[in-house]
């Protein structure tokens, strides 16, 4: 199964019903961020509802639609190099991580601290990464075509369900001034994964980069971790701008062979 057979099925009906879904799902998560704000303690459980009730709209919408699971990246349709590219990303993010914890003399995190914590970031990656880069950024295709467009617009509308969550909880009060550098780090982060995605259609490896990428930047395998020396961000640009080169290769030889 290849990306772009996939994205050329929808029309303008379906980038329309995409869209409601952002806003109700944009909604969601004010909603979620509001309540965390009033029950901080509520947050972690609040969040994995939220995800679970966003995932289950969008198989909800596959399903009737008669879309199917696989039109979102779930599917065994050449699983294990989907499976194979997904254990390269965790050499390489694990490489990343471990490295400059080994230099800087950190304390690796027991089990039972990290497992529950990795747990919980696997949900939260999961559930945004089957709405947006698996449903919603497909989808868009129905109303742009242009690829490049495309993954923009989802890359904005990735960044901007994520300001309420920075705008109300009281644990991100002091990033706000940051908003600017959190929005383009939404956006690169949003098309990093969707060009994971394009690889081989498949979502396992989006979750896994996604949840890797979160773990190990919020220090999730260390007891103290120093974000200021964590290597995470820049294994996340090395492996988007492989990717990119990847995406250019593949696009020149196609229209080679277009003209030939």
């Amino acid at each position: 199964m290849k990306y772009k057979q996939e994205v050329q099925k929808y029309g303008k009906k379906d980038a329309i019903v995409a869209l409601c879904v952002f806003i109700v799902v944009t909604a969601l998560v004010t909603v979620l961020s509001s309540l965390s704000a009033i029950y901080p303690d509520m947050s972690t459980a609040l969040g994995v509802i939220v995800r679970v009730v966003i995932v289950g709209m969008v198989f909800a919408i596959v399903i009737a639609k008669k879309q199917g699971l696989a039109s979102i990246g779930i599917h065994k349709d050449r699983l294990w190099p989907a499976l194979r590219f997904s254990l390269l990303l965790i050499l390489i993010f694990s490489a990343f991580s471990i490295v400059p914890g080994l230099i800087y003399g950190w304390e690796f995190a027991s089990i039972g601290v990290f497992a529950p914590f990795l747990l919980i970031t696997i949900i939260n990656a999961a559930g945004e990464d089957i709405f947006f880069v698996g449903y919603f950024q497909t989808r868009l295709h129905g109303l742009i075509r242009n690829d490049a467009l495309a993954i923009l617009a989802g890359a904005v509308g990735f960044a901007l369900a994520h300001v309420p969550t920075m705008l109300l909880s009281p644990s991100e009060s002091q990033a706000q001034s940051g908003m600017v550098a959190m929005w383009i780090i939404w956006m690169i982060g949003h098309t990093l994964m969707v060009l994971i995605l394009r690889r081989h259609f498949s979502i396992i490896p989006v979750i896994v980069a996604h949840t890797l990428g979160n773990f190990l930047s919020t220090g999730g395998l260390w007891v103290e971790f120093n974000s200021a020396d964590d290597w995470t961000g820049t294994a996340m640009l090395l492996v988007l701008l492989v990717l990119v080169i990847l995406e250019i290769v593949r696009w020149r030889r196609s229209k080679h062979e277009r003209v030939v």
